[in-house]
């Protein structure tokens, strides 16, 4: 390795070679001078060339010398130059000492003393220069050494030499005088060469000045950033102790830099929890030199500041190493404010998610208690139309029905809108006959098109007559939604509504009316909450501003587009293209229960009514009453669980919400308890209008739901169908056929619930639900644990209610009822029945659910 002196004093360095190459050529010339006076006397000595090969001997040895300087102090050293040069010096020394010629020399004692000094320095350079080029490298000091030694005994060599020539021969003096003039030439061209080499070094010497002055400039800029860095940044060594500490970081640890600097991290920073291991990832990288964190991106961790606080920072590690060891430099931010501000967003959006609960759980709230009064309404004015009525009378019944209705259509957009919001409106696979479907639009709109003078059109082009694949109900508010509005905004004028199939993919329909127009700057607000127009459309009608945004989210839920083209007094276009899928055969839309003909159906039979609103109790028992049931009331559902226990009825009408005890809960009871009534079928009478809740109402043991208001005709057809079998009246319940597992009504509404993938999920869930009970029962009876089957079977009881297997229901009530009463043998003939029911069942599950 190169000396420290030299690193210090470069210039030094290369003034000295500089001296000693000047001192040479100096001492040349006086030699020359001193040989020239001479070579008149030994121009015909003999041995010029002897003389010559001596003297080569002393500049090889020189150039070596030289070379070597060089060689130390380059930064990328010609080797190759290097050992020519030994070559050179050692081709000359192995001639002195075996060529025969120099025989009458080395046989001078002091001659052969010399070479045999400079043999043995040549031999040791030898080992040096046939080293590797690292060790080479390495031992070029060495080199530089025994080539200065070497010089003097070449010097001597050569000056003993030409004095036994001198001695030896005249004749040889004329050689020598020719040795002394090459000599002088190759003099001349070490001068010419080191003059070049000093140019040379010059060059270089600018070029590394350069080269220093650009390092500090970059030095200046890096310290600058260092200093200015928003972020904190410590500089450490190996052994974890700080060698640099910007000021950001004085800011952010409390730490002042004279503080800092020459501590070690894990007493500074580190927080005392995390010490041990800080201190032994530094041990083990340097035992292993692994750095598991360095280069890995930014990593949050716990720092400490000076006060003892613990806070949270974000740091980034790289590393670097040279030949005095490595160095970590960490990048550190303080991300407490940036925690804090994540943990307000957590907090802002279970906030937002309460609110949405509270909001939905106010939906429900208010659709019970908007309908339950709505409920009175309807019924007082149908039994109202029932009496003997003056025209002015049933004119004014018909105002009020028709308010009722208006009422009725904006709650039930409100509900809407609220459903898509929360996502609690899936859309559902119907099949129906396409052209059929626009007719009928048409034709519930052609009283309203008559009061407003219109002419209203369909238009279907070539449209064949198809089945197709969509969402019927939702469709149709879309459509009747656009064709009702066109109605109400066009007098005397006409309202076209056309329909084609594009590509057996699509479906386009567009209303198309020749009534007021939408201004430009109100044609991107018309889809939006509330949105009524201004002017003309406020003196022609009237709305809560819903029907078109409820148009527009269905329309994106069945990821199709709507579009509206419109212009002030001439009309407006809407024009809506949904996907749809052809249907390969149409399906038998289920049957939904009808009105009998014969009203005397409910003659004689006894109706439990439990409803805790005074006015819905008096319209339904009146409804009631007027087809000859006998209604017995109940206040709450706890009045309700107490009369099941009195007598039997025929069928039990159930409000939902109630005080005292709620629908639901006399519902479970009343289905668990011991009773004449256990098997009675229990109809909800509910406000509660979203889907999901209905559901939950039919598994806890309700045979079917009817939604407030609710007409005499649903209230009577819905009592029909639960109470009778082959119309045949006094029946508790009817018995499900073996070709009619599964209930058509409960599962189609499950089927416009949910999407078909979830519906097959719900099918497979209770499969396996079924599946882990039949599996259960065997050893739950093996181990007398007949209590632990009631409870496992009363769980799935729920669930097959609410999937719409009430025939299985009653097996499995039939199962738990067997094991509450402890009657093993029973329980034994009933859980059999359960496994052969299942299997005709769970065939008749997946055959609807695909």
């Amino acid at each position: 390795m190169i000396p420290d002196v030299f690193e210090q004093s470069g210039i030094l360095r290369r003034l000295i070679p500089l001296g000693v190459i000047f001192a040479g050529i100096a001492a040349l010339a006086v030699t020359f001078l001193s040989i020239t006076q001479r070579m008149t006397d030994l121009r015909e000595a003999p041995g010029d060339n002897l003389t010559w090969t001596l003297s080569q001997v002393e500049v090889d040895v020189l150039l070596l010398t030289d070379e070597a300087l060089l060689a130390m102090q380059a930064g990328t050293p010609d080797l190759a130059t290097l050992r020519r040069r030994f070559d050179n010096v050692y081709s000359r020394a192995t001639s002195v000492s075996e060529s025969p010629v120099f025989g009458p020399m080395r046989a001078d004692e002091t001659f052969a003393a010399q070479l045999a000094t400079l043999r043995t320095c040549i031999d040791k350079l030898a080992v040096l220069i046939d080293a590797s080029d690292a060790e080479l490298v390495a031992n070029l000091p060495r080199v530089w050494e025994l080539s200065s030694t070497i010089r003097e005994d070449a010097h001597d060599i050569a000056l003993t030499g030409i004095k036994l020539r001198s001695v030896a021969s005249d004749a040889e003096r004329e050689a020598f005088s020719r040795l002394l003039f090459a000599a002088a030439a190759i003099s001349l061209a070490l001068i010419l060469f080191l003059g070049v080499m000093l140019v040379f070094l010059l060059r270089q010497y600018r070029s590394h000045r350069e080269i220093s002055e650009a390092a500090e400039r970059a030095n200046s800029r890096l310290k600058s950033s260092f200093d200015v860095s928003l972020d904190a940044i410590i500089v450490a060594d190996d052994q974890g102790v700080i060698l640099d500490y910007s000021g950001a970081a004085e800011t952010v640890f409390g730490f002042s830099k004279d503080e800092a600097i020459g501590a070690k991290m894990s007493d500074l920073i580190v927080p005392h929890q995390h010490r041990a291991a800080h201190l032994a990832g530094m041990e083990r990288f340097n035992r292993t030199r692994e750095a598991h964190l360095v280069g890995k991106g930014r990593i949050e961790i716990t720092a400490l500041r000076k006060s003892g606080e613990e806070f949270p920072v974000e740091i980034s590690i790289g590393m670097s190493t040279d030949h005095r060891g490595t160095i970590f430099i960490s990048y550190l931010r303080d991300i407490t404010d940036r925690r804090a501000a994540e943990e307000d967003l957590k907090r802002a959006r279970d906030e937002a998610l309460q609110a949405e609960q509270a909001k939905s759980n106010f939906l429900a709230v208010m659709s019970h208690e908007m309908r339950t009064p709505l409920n009175g309404i309807f019924g007082t004015i149908e039994l109202l139309q029932n009496t003997k009525l003056g025209k002015t009378q049933r004119g004014y019944l018909d105002i009020a029905k028709q308010s009722g209705d208006i009422l009725l259509y904006h709650v039930n957009n409100v509900l809407d809108v609220a459903r898509m919001d929360v996502g609690k409106l899936e859309l559902s696979n119907d099949t129906f006959e396409l052209t059929q479907f626009f007719r009928d639009i048409v034709t519930t709109n052609e009283t309203t098109a008559y009061a407003q003078s219109n002419r209203l059109s369909l238009d279907l082009g070539d449209m064949p007559r198809c089945h197709v694949v969509a969402d019927e109900q939702r469709l149709r508010q879309v459509a009747y939604n656009l064709v009702s509005n066109a109605l109400k905004f066009t007098h005397h004028g006409e309202v076209t509504l056309k329909a084609r199939i594009i590509g057996q993919e699509w479906l386009e329909f567009s209303v198309t009316d020749t009534g007021v127009g939408i201004h430009p700057e109100d044609q991107t607000r018309v889809f939006d909450r509330f949105f009524t127009q201004e002017k003309s459309y406020d003196r022609l009608a009237s709305g809560a501003g819903l029907g078109l945004t409820i148009c527009r989210q269905l329309v994106d839920m069945m990821e199709g587009t709507i579009a509206l083209d419109s212009a002030v007094d001439k009309g407006s276009t809407f024009t809506v293209r949904v996907p749809l899928r052809i249907a390969t055969e149409p399906l038998k839309p289920a049957a939904k229960p009808e009105v009998p003909e014969n009203t005397d159906a409910l003659d004689g039979l006894s109706v439990l009514l439990v409803e805790d609103n005074e006015i819905n109790r008096l319209i339904v028992r009146q409804m009631l009453q007027s087809q000859g049931a006998a209604v017995t009331e109940a206040h709450n559902g706890q009045e309700a669980v107490d009369r099941v226990h009195e007598q039997q009825y025929a069928a039990i009408l159930m409000d939902v919400s109630m005080p005292v005890m709620n629908g639901v809960d006399a519902t479970e009871i009343i289905r668990q308890a011991d009773t004449p009534n256990k098997q009675a079928p229990i109809i909800g009478l509910t406000a509660h209008a979203l889907a999901d809740e209905q559901a939950k109402f039919l598994a806890a043991g309700m045979d079917m739901c009817l939604n407030k208001p609710v007409s005499q005709a649903d209230l009577v057809g819905a009592l029909v169908s639960v109470v009778t079998q082959d119309g045949a009246p006094g029946q508790n319940r009817p018995k499900t056929a073996p070709n009619d597992l599964i209930d058509a009504h409960i599962f189609g509404d499950l089927k416009s619930v949910f999407k078909p993938e979830k519906l097959q999920k719900l099918v497979g869930d209770f499969e396996a639900e079924i599946s882990g009970l039949l599996a259960a029962i065997p050893d739950l009876m093996n181990a007398e644990d007949l209590s632990g089957l009631a409870t496992r079977t009363h769980k799935s009881i729920g669930s097959a209610g609410m999937i719409g297997t009430l025939g299985f229901q009653r097996q499995l009530r039939a199962l738990e009822q067997a094991a509450k009463a402890n009657d093993a043998e029973v329980a034994q003939a009933a859980a059999a029945e359960v496994e052969a029911a299942w299997k005709g069942t769970r065939r008749a599950l997946r055959a609807a659910a695909h």
